[in-house]
């Protein structure tokens, strides 16, 4: 054998040694088995205290293979749709006081265990409770005045409501003849901070009873008025006043959503041009705002959305509607 071909089996050995330890001695320990074990599932989740806005909850603890987990909290409120929340908990914790909850609430509760790989345990037992409804005194009953201003239109007055708990209070919602009134044409809502309202649309010559409720920041509890009465005054008028015309958008801050309107005024065969209201709709559904008898420019606000459709309707002192204006179209920045 020559020497370059002894050279040639050596390197050729050498090669081939290396080859075998590549595919032969396996993975290294830097690439070892990933860890698939879950903690194992904390048990025995109770409520150990409540009050109006907290639940704080204990449970048995978890353990897991890696030493290492977190536990994480579900929280859910039952309100016939059930919206949900998960709150991380530290390992070195069995015990946990839910926070931020609503009074006279009802929520469930589990809490389950995730380790660094990220494997997660069954939840644990779920636990119900009920959150107190905290203050359940009532404001005071406001004092009811009703005066009728005209064949359809009944003012009603009355006094503010005070409630144990500061600067929460209140709002008032109202009843006529012994049903409620809505927020339609009968403007039956009183802005914050009003203690008076005008009913509209009350058919004339008739006796009407009327109430109001004063409700605090719960929404549960209330007082109700006196009841007080008021007779619209009689009108044969039947003629509706004519329809607004020329309805234009005179400046609009879109980002707000306000606008401010121009018309020509309505006429009637009855009342003078001072006599006669404007109601202001937006999408069909009519704005809370006065519009101010007589005048021809006014604010409104527009409604959620990227566009939308606006008309006017004249009304006479015997609730008498005129049909709508020509309709504006305004579109917002979201457009």
């Amino acid at each position: 054998m020559t020497t370059q071909t002894l050279s040639r089996l050596i390197i050729t050995t050498a090669l081939v040694a290396s080859l075998s330890v590549f595919l032969f001695t396996g993975p290294t320990t830097s690439a070892a088995k990933a860890d698939k074990t879950p903690p194992t599932t904390p048990t025995g989740l109770i409520v150990t205290a409540i009050t109006e806005n907290t639940v704080t909850l204990k449970w048995n603890p978890s353990t897991d293979n890696s030493g290492k987990f977190t536990y994480q909290l579900k929280v859910n409120k039952l309100n016939g749709t059930t919206s949900s929340l998960t709150q991380p908990v530290s390992q070195t914790q069995t015990t946990y006081t839910v926070t931020y909850l609503l009074p006279n609430s009802s929520y469930s509760f589990a809490v389950y265990a995730v380790d660094g790989s990220g494997n997660r345990s069954s939840d644990s037992n779920s636990v119900n409770a009920n959150t107190p409804l905290g203050d359940t005194t009532p404001p005071s009953a406001p004092v009811l005045q009703a005066t009728a201003i005209g064949p359809s239109q009944v003012q009603l007055t009355w006094t503010k409501s005070t409630d144990n708990v500061p600067n929460n209070c209140c709002s008032y919602s109202f009843s006529m003849n012994g049903s409620p009134l809505t927020q339609n044409l009968n403007a039956a809502t009183a802005p914050a901070g009003y203690i008076s309202i005008i009913i509209r649309h009350l058919p004339p010559d008739t006796a009407n009873t009327f109430t109001v409720t004063a409700i605090d920041y719960t929404g549960v509890n209330k007082s109700t008025s006196n009841v007080a009465n008021a007779q619209t005054w009689p009108s044969v008028d039947t003629t509706p006043p004519s329809a607004p015309t020329n309805l234009h958008v005179i400046s609009l801050d879109d980002g707000g959503g306000e606008a401010w309107l121009g018309w020509t005024e309505s006429t009637d065969d009855t009342d003078a041009p001072n006599n006669i209201e404007y109601e202001i709709y937006v999408n069909g559904v009519l704005s809370p705002l006065p519009v101010s008898a007589g005048v021809d420019f006014d604010f409104v606000y527009t409604l959620p959305g990227c566009q939308n459709t606006i008309t006017i309707k004249a009304v006479d002192k015997t609730g008498n509607t005129s049909p709508a204006s020509n309709s504006v179209i305004v579109k917002l920045g979201s457009c």
